[in-house]
């Protein structure tokens, strides 16, 4: 048996973090003593970290108080790190292992200028082949999956597409009113064979940092074992694979737990494409 040969490192900035750790989990300024009780070091060695981090930016402390708190150059080390994060790089595992746990084709989209895109897919085992294909554009009142964007985003951004569908704008508002009932009561939206004769699905949204709808993930499958009343097992392993990635968003709530009855108006999108 081999063993994996471990990597070189710098074991100092690894301790150091530690107190970047604190600080990061705490909920207000603390003291230097709390700072090295919870990093598990002595304050004097945790001072000398400190002075250094304070002249880096990464902490920033109280002339009042003295306490300590992340400081200017964390907070912009945050926000490029949010400016980095890839929705459809962060929900390819938990679209593998949601695939793999349910049994049925699921696939990912965002908002594109032609609508619910289909950016990732992991397909399912189907008894009837069906393609689904990333970049298909999937309708916007008839899908599972456009009727989340329907349900959560704000009308400005809808009115584009709805001005491209074949149908009045009494009904374009009804389906909308329906999709935000039916996300409201479940936090999923449904579709019973509208687009593919047999074939229902059921869609979940995700979250961005800031609470804005950066995507859709779909489970889609023949009709008799997609649970369309939108409970169940499945959906609950839907949901949570929506949580996992919203998180990993840097949304600190969870998706179910965002007021999705009345959406808000700054659910723009995070990352559009072009379809």
């Amino acid at each position: 048996m081999t063993v994996e040969k471990e990597q070189r490192h710098i074991q100092s900035i690894e301790v150091g973090f530690r107190l970047i750790g604190v600080l990061e989990a705490a909920r207000a300024k603390l003291p230097l003593k709390t700072i090295a009780e919870r990093a598990g070091m002595p304050a004097s060695k945790a001072h000398l970290y400190m002075v250094s981090f304070l002249r880096l930016g990464l902490v920033a402390q109280d002339p009042a108080s003295m306490r300590y708190g992340l400081g200017p150059y964390a907070v912009q080390l945050g926000l490029a790190g949010l400016r980095q994060l890839d929705v459809v790089d962060l929900a390819r595992g938990p679209m593998e292992e949601l695939q793999q746990s349910v049994g049925l084709s699921v696939h990912l989209s965002i908002w594109g200028n032609m609508g619910p895109t289909i950016v990732a897919k992991s397909d399912g085992e189907l008894d009837v082949p069906m393609i689904i294909k990333v970049g298909h554009v999937l309708p916007l009142l008839t899908s599972a999956t456009g009727r989340v964007f329907l349900a959560l985003l704000p009308a400005a951004l809808l009115a584009p597409i709805l001005h491209r569908v074949p149908t009045s704008s009494a009904a374009a508002r009804a389906v909308i009113e329906e999709a935000k009932r039916e996300m409201g009561r479940n936090g999923v939206t449904t579709s019973d064979s509208r687009v593919h004769e047999g074939f229902a699905a059921i869609s979940a949204p995700i979250f961005d940092h800031s609470g804005a709808l950066a995507a859709s993930m779909t489970l889609i499958g023949q009709r008799s074992h997609v649970p369309l009343d939108g409970r169940g097992s499945a959906v609950e392993k839907l949901k949570a694979a929506c949580d996992l990635v919203t998180r990993a968003m840097g949304r600190e709530a969870a998706a179910s737990d965002a007021s999705l009855e009345d959406p808000s108006p700054r659910r723009t999108l995070a990352r559009s494409t072009r379809a």
